[in-house]
């Protein structure tokens, strides 16, 4: 049998196609290629914009909190909090309630990259759901949200069967 001619009978019912996050990983990755190369000549890469927009909207964040929203890695994270403080766009904050948690902020000069930057992310953002029907994009934000609670609750729950906190069962390190 030819390698494209699909699963063999019995196989498991698979179709790439009809998969969900196939879909949201291509929409990302095309996404996330065009963002770079629009993003590039402001002295920005996606992963600092991630984190310039959260802080725009959500001042003051603690690292862990920035990180799980900006979908990056402890260690990708922390390289990119190094060249932003570095170039004097964001500020590291002690958290005067507890000092083990570092905040984060953005400073002037973070805020007007920020705003100087956003028309071109907006200008792509909209281009890319222009195709969209009326209403579908706030559909499409709720559906997302729910799915996104989904998988906590997942998390949750698998944490609950093994009695380990949800952070352990995931591997991951809290970032503070």
């Amino acid at each position: 049998m030819p390698a494209h001619a699909g699963p063999a009978a019995g196989a498991v019912p698979f179709a790439l196609d009809r998969h969900v996050f196939y879909w949201i990983t291509r929409v990302i990755g095309a996404r996330d290629r065009q963002l770079a190369g629009k993003l590039r000549p402001h002295g920005l890469r996606v992963p600092e914009w991630r984190v310039l927009a959260f802080l725009f909207s959500l001042p003051h964040s603690a690292m862990g909190d920035v990180a799980d929203a900006a979908a990056l890695d402890h260690t990708t994270l922390s390289r990119t909090v190094d060249r932003l403080a570095a170039s004097g766009l964001l500020a590291r904050l002690p958290d005067p309630a507890d000092l083990r948690v570092t905040r984060l902020a953005l400073t002037e000069k973070g805020r007007a990259r920020f705003e100087a930057v956003w028309p071109v992310v907006d200008e792509l953002s909209r281009s890319a759901l222009a195709l969209l029907p009326a209403g579908a994009p706030d559909l499409l934000c709720a559906a997302l949200r729910m799915m996104r609670e989904g998988l906590d609750r997942s998390l949750e729950s698998g944490a609950a069967q093994d009695g380990r906190p949800a952070a352990a069962r995931r591997g991951a390190r809290r970032i503070r």
